[in-house]
């Protein structure tokens, strides 16, 4: 006889999410290292839940590729070697770039206030020196543009690249948040001129800087 009703659905994904964000949140303060395993039955125990949603959390940061999955090892955060990750931010110059050609073209001026309004309000949480609240409105600021681009398939390929939050580890160095929070309203402006190349020319010049900050941090040295 079952006694009980099934969780609903929308509470189990939302404990899933709330452990993936955990999970990627140590991972990306270096609390879990790359290369270090991730044992599910430990992670449960300091999370104080089950085995099933630290699985299937799992399961999502592989999918966004923080982590990875050796048959009969088991699962490891990702290393990510500096070639990686020069590739990965050439890959996105080229992506994001032309995102944001058709995005010129084709957002609406209402998206260009939602933009704004985002901007304005990583401003604030750089100034509150709130690094969640920072990295998860910059991913809707790129995500926006992406899809403003009306091009489907070029937002699923771009997502693939993107490494989940792994790019944001030198959004907190000195001024680099306010330094960010300048260059999307130069992106902005241009979108809003429907300038395609000026607005594929600033995102490109957004993610450089945010690659040489990344290889600073991570490195102690500039791309090569």
């Amino acid at each position: 006889m079952q006694v009980l009703e099934p969780l609903p659905e929308e509470l189990i994904t939302s404990l899933r999410e709330l452990v993936a964000r955990h999970i990627r949140k140590a991972i990306l303060e270096g609390r879990l290292r790359p290369g270090e395993k991730l044992i599910q039955e430990e992670l449960a125990k300091s999370l104080g839940i089950s085995r099933q949603p630290v699985r299937e959390a799992l399961r999502r940061l592989e999918a966004e590729g923080l982590v990875v999955h050796q048959p009969r090892r088991g699962v490891f955060v990702r290393e990510y070697t500096p070639a990686d990750m020069r590739e990965i931010y050439m890959l996105r110059r080229l992506l994001e770039g032309e995102a944001a050609r058709l995005a010129a073209v084709h957002m609406e001026p209402a998206q260009w206030l939602q933009l704004e309004q985002i901007n304005e309000q990583m401003a604030e949480a750089a100034a509150a020196a709130d690094g969640d609240r920072f990295v998860e409105l910059n991913h809707t600021f790129h995500h926006l543009i992406h899809v403003g681009a009306r091009s489907p398939r070029l937002v699923e390929l771009i997502q693939r690249v993107w490494i989940g939050d792994t790019i944001y580890g030198p959004l907190f160095l000195p001024g680099r948040a306010e330094r960010s929070v300048s260059e999307h309203r130069r992106i902005l402006e241009a979108l809003r001129q429907r300038d395609a190349e000026a607005a594929a020319a600033a995102i490109c010049e957004h993610i450089t800087n945010a690659e040489r900050d990344y290889f600073e941090f991570r490195h102690g040295q500039p791309p090569r």
